[in-house]
């Protein structure tokens, strides 16, 4: 499946190391623990084990095949989708975490579900204005049990919903 710019497939083991490149730059380390290429060779051993998610995909460019990122709905029960995403920060700002999420929200249906909820760390302000843009309803912050991995302090956390008509 393709956009104008992307392609969306499964994960393949080529891409471990531009996943270790996206798990080790700087904007995402803010955000999400940062992996050593030893934790992601235990990763990619470990998705073979079990059953893949066919609502998950790599995000390749077109231009050149590289994968800058990750998206996918993890199903919370049958009809409801958890958004994940995540691209590595030299392709922020550029649109492709919008057309990418554009992608899953325009197959979301297709794909049997009618909401999808999505969170996100409060400081991570980028996340919090790409879900308002594409009309995910705040529901609430929270903070119990939430620790920053770079401070090991308490976090709070953004939650929305979005309903797939």
């Amino acid at each position: 499946m393709e956009t104008e710019r992307l392609i969306f497939r499964p994960m393949v083991d080529t891409d471990k190391y531009d996943f270790h490149e996206i798990f080790s730059c700087a904007g995402v380390g803010a955000f999400i623990k940062p992996m050593t290429i030893d934790q992601v060779e235990k990763y990619f051993e470990k998705r073979k084990l079990k059953p893949l998610n066919p609502f998950s995909f790599a995000v390749v460019l077109k231009e050149n095949s590289k994968m800058i990122g990750t998206i996918g709905l993890k199903t919370k029960d049958p009809k409801v989708g958890v958004l994940s995403y995540v691209f590595n920060d030299k392709y922020w700002n550029q649109g492709y975490c919008s057309e990418s999420i554009k992608f899953i929200l325009d197959h979301a249906k297709d794909w049997g579900f009618d909401k999808i909820i999505a969170d996100c760390e409060i400081t991570n302000e980028k996340s919090q204005h790409l879900l308002e843009k594409f009309n995910f309803n705040f529901i609430k912050k929270e903070s119990d049990g939430f620790i920053n991995h770079n401070t090991n302090e308490p976090t709070e956390f953004c939650f929305y919903s979005l309903e797939i008509v």
